[in-house]
Protein backbone atom coordinates (compact mmCIF):
# COMPACT_ATOMS: atom_id res chain seq x y z
CA UNK A 1 0.00 0.00 0.00
CA UNK A 2 1.32 3.45 -0.86
CA UNK A 3 2.02 6.00 1.88
CA UNK A 4 -0.96 8.02 0.62
CA UNK A 5 -3.22 4.98 0.79
CA UNK A 6 -1.97 4.20 4.30
CA UNK A 7 -2.66 7.79 5.35
CA UNK A 8 -6.24 7.59 4.03
CA UNK A 9 -6.76 4.28 5.80
CA UNK A 10 -5.51 5.71 9.10
CA UNK A 11 -7.82 8.70 8.67
CA UNK A 12 -10.78 6.42 7.96
CA UNK A 13 -10.06 4.27 11.01
CA UNK A 14 -9.85 7.38 13.19
CA UNK A 15 -13.12 8.75 11.83
CA UNK A 16 -14.81 5.38 12.26
CA UNK A 17 -13.78 5.20 15.93
CA UNK A 18 -15.04 8.76 16.48
CA UNK A 19 -18.29 7.85 14.74
CA UNK A 20 -18.82 4.85 16.99
CA UNK A 21 -18.33 7.15 19.97
CA UNK A 22 -21.18 9.34 18.70
CA UNK A 23 -19.44 12.02 16.64
CA UNK A 24 -21.77 13.29 13.92
CA UNK A 25 -18.84 15.39 12.66
CA UNK A 26 -16.95 12.17 11.90
CA UNK A 27 -19.98 10.91 9.98
CA UNK A 28 -20.07 14.16 8.01
CA UNK A 29 -16.37 13.94 7.22
CA UNK A 30 -16.71 10.39 5.92
CA UNK A 31 -19.62 11.50 3.75
CA UNK A 32 -17.59 14.44 2.45
CA UNK A 33 -14.59 12.23 1.69
CA UNK A 34 -16.51 9.59 -0.23
CA UNK A 35 -19.65 11.24 -1.61
CA UNK A 36 -18.21 11.74 -5.10
CA UNK A 37 -16.85 8.19 -5.27
CA UNK A 38 -20.18 6.78 -4.08
CA UNK A 39 -22.13 8.90 -6.55
CA UNK A 40 -19.96 7.78 -9.45
CA UNK A 41 -20.24 4.13 -8.42
CA UNK A 42 -23.99 4.33 -7.99
CA UNK A 43 -24.41 5.71 -11.50
CA UNK A 44 -22.77 2.57 -12.85
CA UNK A 45 -25.86 0.64 -11.75
CA UNK A 46 -28.71 3.07 -12.33
CA UNK A 47 -28.96 6.36 -14.24
CA UNK A 48 -31.18 8.04 -11.67
CA UNK A 49 -29.57 10.97 -9.88
CA UNK A 50 -32.27 11.23 -7.21
CA UNK A 51 -32.30 7.50 -6.47
CA UNK A 52 -28.52 7.28 -6.12
CA UNK A 53 -28.36 10.31 -3.84
CA UNK A 54 -31.22 8.97 -1.73
CA UNK A 55 -29.44 5.65 -1.41
CA UNK A 56 -26.20 7.38 -0.36
CA UNK A 57 -28.14 9.30 2.27
CA UNK A 58 -29.71 6.07 3.51
CA UNK A 59 -26.28 4.41 3.75
CA UNK A 60 -25.05 7.10 6.13
CA UNK A 61 -28.32 7.19 8.09
CA UNK A 62 -28.14 3.41 8.55
CA UNK A 63 -24.48 3.69 9.53
CA UNK A 64 -25.29 6.30 12.16
CA UNK A 65 -28.22 4.34 13.57
CA UNK A 66 -26.24 1.09 13.79
CA UNK A 67 -22.84 2.60 14.66
CA UNK A 68 -22.60 0.80 18.00
CA UNK A 69 -23.39 -2.60 16.48
CA UNK A 70 -21.40 -2.54 13.24
CA UNK A 71 -17.96 -4.14 13.40
CA UNK A 72 -15.09 -1.90 12.33
CA UNK A 73 -14.39 -2.72 8.66
CA UNK A 74 -10.89 -3.38 7.42
CA UNK A 75 -11.47 -1.00 4.51
CA UNK A 76 -13.98 1.78 5.16
CA UNK A 77 -14.23 2.89 1.53
CA UNK A 78 -14.98 -0.63 0.34
CA UNK A 79 -17.56 -0.99 3.13
CA UNK A 80 -19.36 2.17 2.01
CA UNK A 81 -19.28 1.17 -1.66
CA UNK A 82 -20.72 -2.28 -1.03
CA UNK A 83 -23.36 -0.79 1.30
CA UNK A 84 -24.45 1.52 -1.51
CA UNK A 85 -24.43 -1.35 -3.98
CA UNK A 86 -26.79 -3.37 -1.79
CA UNK A 87 -28.97 -0.36 -1.10
CA UNK A 88 -29.42 0.38 -4.80
CA UNK A 89 -30.24 -3.25 -5.57
CA UNK A 90 -32.87 -3.35 -2.81
CA UNK A 91 -34.40 -0.08 -3.99
CA UNK A 92 -34.54 -1.32 -7.59
CA UNK A 93 -36.33 -4.45 -6.41
CA UNK A 94 -38.89 -2.29 -4.62
CA UNK A 95 -39.38 0.24 -7.41
CA UNK A 96 -39.19 -2.31 -10.27
CA UNK A 97 -40.48 -5.62 -8.87
CA UNK A 98 -41.06 -6.92 -12.40
CA UNK A 99 -37.42 -6.36 -13.39
CA UNK A 100 -35.64 -9.72 -13.21
CA UNK A 101 -32.27 -7.97 -13.41
CA UNK A 102 -33.08 -6.15 -10.18
CA UNK A 103 -33.48 -9.47 -8.38
CA UNK A 104 -30.23 -11.16 -9.31
CA UNK A 105 -26.66 -9.95 -9.45
CA UNK A 106 -24.69 -12.21 -11.73
CA UNK A 107 -22.24 -11.78 -14.58
CA UNK A 108 -25.20 -10.56 -16.62
CA UNK A 109 -26.13 -7.66 -14.35
CA UNK A 110 -25.95 -4.13 -15.68
CA UNK A 111 -22.74 -2.25 -14.91
CA UNK A 112 -21.90 0.57 -17.27
CA UNK A 113 -18.55 2.27 -17.63
CA UNK A 114 -18.41 5.84 -18.82
CA UNK A 115 -15.27 7.55 -19.90
CA UNK A 116 -13.97 11.07 -19.56
CA UNK A 117 -14.56 13.34 -22.56
CA UNK A 118 -10.97 14.55 -22.27
CA UNK A 119 -9.65 11.68 -24.34
CA UNK A 120 -11.67 12.94 -27.31
CA UNK A 121 -9.60 16.10 -27.18
CA UNK A 122 -6.30 14.26 -27.42
CA UNK A 123 -4.46 15.77 -30.36
CA UNK A 124 -2.51 12.66 -31.17
CA UNK A 125 -4.80 10.75 -33.51
CA UNK A 126 -3.18 7.39 -32.80
CA UNK A 127 -3.80 7.66 -29.05
CA UNK A 128 -7.39 8.77 -29.59
CA UNK A 129 -7.95 5.78 -31.87
CA UNK A 130 -6.48 3.44 -29.23
CA UNK A 131 -8.68 4.99 -26.55
CA UNK A 132 -11.76 4.41 -28.68
CA UNK A 133 -10.76 0.83 -29.34
CA UNK A 134 -10.07 -0.02 -25.71
CA UNK A 135 -13.41 1.54 -24.76
CA UNK A 136 -15.18 -0.76 -27.21
CA UNK A 137 -13.26 -3.77 -25.92
CA UNK A 138 -14.23 -2.98 -22.32
CA UNK A 139 -17.87 -2.72 -23.34
CA UNK A 140 -17.62 -6.27 -24.67
CA UNK A 141 -16.34 -7.70 -21.36
CA UNK A 142 -18.68 -9.42 -18.86
CA UNK A 143 -20.12 -7.00 -16.29
CA UNK A 144 -18.14 -8.44 -13.36
CA UNK A 145 -14.85 -7.96 -15.21
CA UNK A 146 -15.82 -4.38 -16.08
CA UNK A 147 -16.67 -3.71 -12.45
CA UNK A 148 -13.35 -5.05 -11.18
CA UNK A 149 -11.46 -2.95 -13.73
CA UNK A 150 -13.46 0.10 -12.65
CA UNK A 151 -12.83 -0.50 -8.94
CA UNK A 152 -9.12 -0.91 -9.54
CA UNK A 153 -8.54 2.04 -11.87
CA UNK A 154 -11.18 4.59 -10.86
CA UNK A 155 -11.80 3.81 -7.19
CA UNK A 156 -8.15 2.76 -6.78
CA UNK A 157 -9.04 -0.16 -4.53
CA UNK A 158 -6.55 -2.88 -3.76
CA UNK A 159 -7.16 -6.52 -4.62
CA UNK A 160 -8.04 -7.19 -0.97
CA UNK A 161 -10.47 -4.26 -0.84
CA UNK A 162 -12.22 -5.40 -4.03
CA UNK A 163 -12.35 -8.92 -2.63
CA UNK A 164 -14.01 -7.75 0.58
CA UNK A 165 -16.40 -5.49 -1.27
CA UNK A 166 -17.64 -8.03 -3.82
CA UNK A 167 -17.52 -10.97 -1.40
CA UNK A 168 -15.16 -12.93 -3.60
CA UNK A 169 -11.67 -14.22 -2.89
CA UNK A 170 -8.57 -12.15 -3.72
CA UNK A 171 -7.62 -14.90 -6.16
CA UNK A 172 -10.94 -14.47 -7.96
CA UNK A 173 -10.25 -10.74 -8.23
CA UNK A 174 -6.88 -11.54 -9.76
CA UNK A 175 -8.49 -14.04 -12.14
CA UNK A 176 -11.10 -11.52 -13.28
CA UNK A 177 -8.43 -8.89 -13.86
CA UNK A 178 -6.28 -11.36 -15.76
CA UNK A 179 -9.19 -12.42 -17.96
CA UNK A 180 -9.96 -8.77 -18.75
CA UNK A 181 -6.30 -7.99 -19.41
CA UNK A 182 -6.09 -11.09 -21.59
CA UNK A 183 -8.70 -9.65 -23.92
CA UNK A 184 -7.08 -6.22 -23.95
CA UNK A 185 -3.61 -7.68 -24.56
CA UNK A 186 -4.84 -9.12 -27.83
CA UNK A 187 -4.60 -5.56 -29.11
CA UNK A 188 -2.39 -3.56 -26.72
CA UNK A 189 0.81 -3.88 -24.71
CA UNK A 190 0.57 -3.96 -20.86
CA UNK A 191 2.04 -0.44 -20.69
CA UNK A 192 -0.48 0.89 -23.19
CA UNK A 193 -3.35 -0.73 -21.29
CA UNK A 194 -2.37 0.91 -18.00
CA UNK A 195 -1.88 4.30 -19.66
CA UNK A 196 -5.17 4.22 -21.56
CA UNK A 197 -7.20 3.01 -18.57
CA UNK A 198 -5.75 5.75 -16.38
CA UNK A 199 -6.96 8.49 -18.76
CA UNK A 200 -10.29 6.98 -19.75
CA UNK A 201 -12.13 6.78 -16.44
CA UNK A 202 -14.10 9.80 -15.27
Amino acid sequence: MTSGGKSFQNRDIRLWKELVQGSDQALGQLRHCYFKALLNYGFKFVKDDALVKDCIQEVFIDLWNSRERVAEPTHVKAYLLVSLRRKIIRNRRTVHPWDDQAHAISDDYDFSIEFSPEWRMIREETLAHKAQKISEMLDALPARQREVIYLKYYQELSREEISAMLNITPQTVSNLLQMAYGQLRKRFSPTAISTLLSILFV
